[in-house]
C-alpha cells in the first residue's frame, strides 16, 4: 500500500474535523458512569525570565530576528488540570486542559520550561491575537485507553516516548524535549493511535499511527518499535513512515555494576524536497551515554551524540535553523558533535542543585545551566536559575559564528505548586 498516496486522500481540514468527532464520539458514547472511579489533579507554574544581554545585532536581517531571540524579560504562567476516569477495569479516560501565559510572546529563552509542539485535531485556542502576548488554551491530553491482557490501545492526544538517552535522543521523534528544558514533568501531546502488544516478560511491540503537525499528507506518520529484554540488556528496534520520511534504527539499555549504559540509533531517508538542496538525502543521528549515583544524594549523566544533519560551518546555521525539522523540534542541534554532562547533588531534604553542560564541539562553544530548587512546602517547589553562554557570538550582519554563543545569558525564577 502506497502510505503517502493514502495520507493524500484525507489530507482536507474537514479530515481534521471528522477526526474530532469521532474522537469525542467514543469519550461521549462510552459505557454509563454509575461507579466510576474519577482522579484530579493539576499544577499551576510561574516563570520570570531575565536575559542579560543583547547578542543579537540591530541591524540583523528581519529573517534572523524571528530565528533568534533578541533581549527580552519575559513571564510565563501555566495551568494545567490533570483529570482521569475510569468507566470499567479495561476502559479509561485522560484529560489535561491547559492554559498558557506569556508577556511578551515567547521566544528562545522560553525553551528551559516549554516547547512549542505542531498539532493536528483542532484542541488549542489562541485567546489573544497581540504581538506582545500569548495566551493560550489547549488540551494537552485528550485519549481513550483501552486495556486488555492481550493489548493495550490509546486513542487521542497523548505522550509518546521512544528515545532512551537524555539530551539529544536519536529514536524520539514524538516532541522531544529541547536539551536546555529544566521543566521535564509533562511531555508535550500528540495526536495518534498507540496499540501495545505485550510479546513476553518486559517485552512488547508498540505501533503508533498519528499525525505529528497540521497536514496529514505532510505529518502523517505510521511506525513501530519492539522492546526486547534479554536479561542484562534491553534492545529496540524501530521502523516507519514520519512525515514523508523513511526511518529506521535502534537502541540498547544495560546496567553494568551499578552504572546504566545505553544508544540509540537513528537512519533517515529524507522525504522534504528541501533536504536535497542542503544535500540531506540520507543521513544518521547516533547518541550514547552513561549514568550513576555516585553517592546517594549525587548522580552524574555523561552523553555524547552525532547528528548527521547538522553541519560543520558555522556559516550555514541561519540556512539550517529554518529548515522544518529544525522548527518542531525534532532535531535539537545545528552542529554535529555533542557532548553532555550533568550532576544532581541533593545538599539538603528540601534542596538540590543541578547543573548540566552542553557542548557544542564544532564551533566550538557551550551553554551551563545550573538550576537550584528547594521544597517550600508538600507541594511547591521554588526554582533558580539560568544558562551562561560561551563561544563566539554574531556578526555585526547577524550571521551566528556559534550555536550556543548565538543564546543570550539568562537567569530565571520560578514557582511550581501542585494539587
Amino acid at each position: 500500500m502506497n502510505l503517502n498516496r493514502v495520507m493524500g486522500d484525507f489530507s482536507s481540514v474537514s479530515t481534521r474535523t471528522l477526526a474530532l468527532a469521532a474522537l469525542v464520539g467514543l469519550f461521549t458514547g462510552t459505557a454509563p458512569l454509575l461507579g466510576q472511579e474519577f482522579k484530579w489533579g493539576g499544577s499551576i507554574r510561574g516563570y520570570q525570565f531575565l536575559e542579560l544581554e543583547e547578542v543579537l545585532p540591530d541591524e540583523a536581517q528581519p529573517q534572523v530576528q524571528n530565528l533568534f531571540s533578541g533581549r527580552r524579560n519575559t513571564k510565563l504562567w501555566i495551568l494545567r488540570l490533570a483529570l482521569e476516569t475510569s468507566f470499567t477495569r479495561h476502559l479509561e479516560l485522560e484529560v489535561h486542559p491547559l492554559l498558557q501565559f506569556a508577556s511578551p510572546t515567547l521566544g528562545g529563552t522560553s525553551q528551559l520550561a516549554t516547547d512549542f509542539t505542531p498539532t493536528y485535531l483542532p484542541l488549542d485556542h489562541n485567546f489573544t491575537d497581540s504581538p506582545r502576548v500569548d495566551f493560550d488554551g489547549s488540551l494537552d491530553r485528550l485519549n481513550l485507553q483501552f486495556d486488555f491482557d492481550s493489548i493495550r490501545v490509546v486513542a487521542g492526544r497523548q505522550a509518546v516516548t521512544w528515545g532512551v538517552t537524555y539530551f539529544w535522543p536519536a529514536l524520539d521523534l514524538f516532541a522531544p524535549f529541547s536539551p536546555r528544558r529544566v521543566d521535564r514533568d509533562y511531555k508535550p501531546g500528540i495526536d495518534a493511535i498507540r496499540a501495545t502488544i505485550p510479546l513476553g516478560d518486559y517485552s512488547e511491540l508498540e505501533v503508533i499511527g498519528g499525525v505529528l503537525g497540521s497536514s496529514l499528507k505532510r505529518d502523517g506518520t505510521l511506525g513501530a518499535l519492539a522492546r526486547i529484554y534479554l536479561g542484562p540488556v534491553d534492545v529496540g528496534l524501530m521502523g516507519g513512515k514520519f512525515h514523508r520520511d523513511t526511518v529506521g534504527g535502534g537502541f540498547f539499555t544495560a546496567d553494568v555494576s551499578g552504572t546504566g549504559v545505553r544508544g540509540e540509533v537513528n537512519w533517515t531517508q529524507s522525504g522534504d524536497a528541501a533536504d536535497r538542496l542542503r544535500d540531506r538525502r540520507t543521513f544518521w543521528r547516533a547518541a550514547a551515554g552513561v549514568n550513576r549515583q555516585l553517592a546517594p544524594t549525587f548522580s552524574v549523566t555523561l552523553e555524547w551524540s552525532f547528528n548527521g544533519y547538522g553541519t560543520s560551518r558555522p556559516s550555514e546555521y541561519l540556512a539550517l535553523a529554518a529548515a522544518d525539522r529544525i522548527l518542531r523540534g525534532e532535531v535539537n542541534g545545528l552542529g554535529r558533535w555533542y557532548s553532555g554532562f550533568s550532576t544532581a547533588w541533593q545538599f539538603h531534604p528540601l534542596g538540590t542543585l543541578s547543573n548540566s553542560l552542553l557542548v557544542n564541539w564544532q564551533d566550538p562553544s557551550a551553554l551551563w545551566i545550573p538550576t537550584f530548587s528547594w521544597s517550600t512546602g508538600n507541594n511547591s517547589v521554588l526554582l533558580l536559575g539560568g544558562q551562561v553562554s560561551l563561544g563566539q557570538e554574531f556578526l555585526p550582519q547577524g550571521v551566528p559564528r556559534s550555536e550556543y554563543g548565538s543564546i543570550p545569558s539568562t537567569l530565571f525564577v520560578a514557582f511550581q505548586q501542585y494539587f
